[in-house]
């Protein structure tokens, strides 16, 4: 099992092979009349997320959840599911926008000219803005809503709320340091987790 100790490297790893092993078990789901493998292989990664979350670390949650959506890319997104296909790359777009504002947003003089770019009352909220990140963090958290909505079983739809859930830590992580750097003091409603939510 992964924890904060060790290097983002070696829990991308790990996270591989959980991945391969849940990809293994779908395959064998149809082949036997009991799905237990299936959803055993669910509830190590469901573990596996919630320990991520745990770090409160937005880097690693970012890359966790830019893995699971490469790799639903990868393997379930088939060549003729165009809407699919679309939506998993615009979020992997979207985390390549959080990726970059990672890099400056604990930089003043960097995170500056974003701040500036984003100056219209429409385009912040409690005095940050709401940069290219925070509309990546807002759609994604759509997207795995929606997830919730199909037709899953319910170690899979509990996996996908789990990831909901640590995708609120990393933008609450990154709203945190946007306060920090801009120098503005947060209050209740500019807070991102939705409390009802996180019951």
């Amino acid at each position: 099992m992964s924890t904060p100790e060790k290097t983002q490297r070696e829990q991308e790893e790990e996270r591989q092979q959980l991945l391969i092993r849940e990809s293994l078990a779908v395959d064998e789901h149809g082949k036997v009349p009991s799905a237990a493998a299936l959803v055993d292989a669910r509830k190590v990664l469901i573990a596996h997320t919630k320990e991520i979350a745990a770090s409160g670390k937005g880097e690693w949650i970012v890359a966790m959840e830019k893995g699971f959506v490469a790799n639903d890319l990868d393997r379930y997104a088939k060549a003729d599911d165009r809407e699919m296909a679309g939506s998993l790359n615009a979020a992997l777009q979207g985390f390549a926008a959080i990726e970059r504002k990672h890099c400056i947003v604990d930089d003043l003089e960097e995170y500056q000219r974003v701040n500036e770019e984003f100056s219209f009352p429409k385009n912040r909220k409690q005095g940050l803005p709401l940069d290219e990140a925070r509309q990546a963090f807002a759609s994604h958290r759509s997207r795995l809503g929606n997830y919730v909505k199909y037709r899953l079983e319910k170690t899979e739809k509990e996996f996908i709320r789990e990831r909901r859930k640590a995708l609120d830590i990393a933008e609450k992580d990154y709203i945190t340091r946007q306060a920090k750097t801009l120098d503005v003091e947060l209050v209740d409603s500019a807070k991102p987790l939705d409390k009802k939510r996180q019951r």
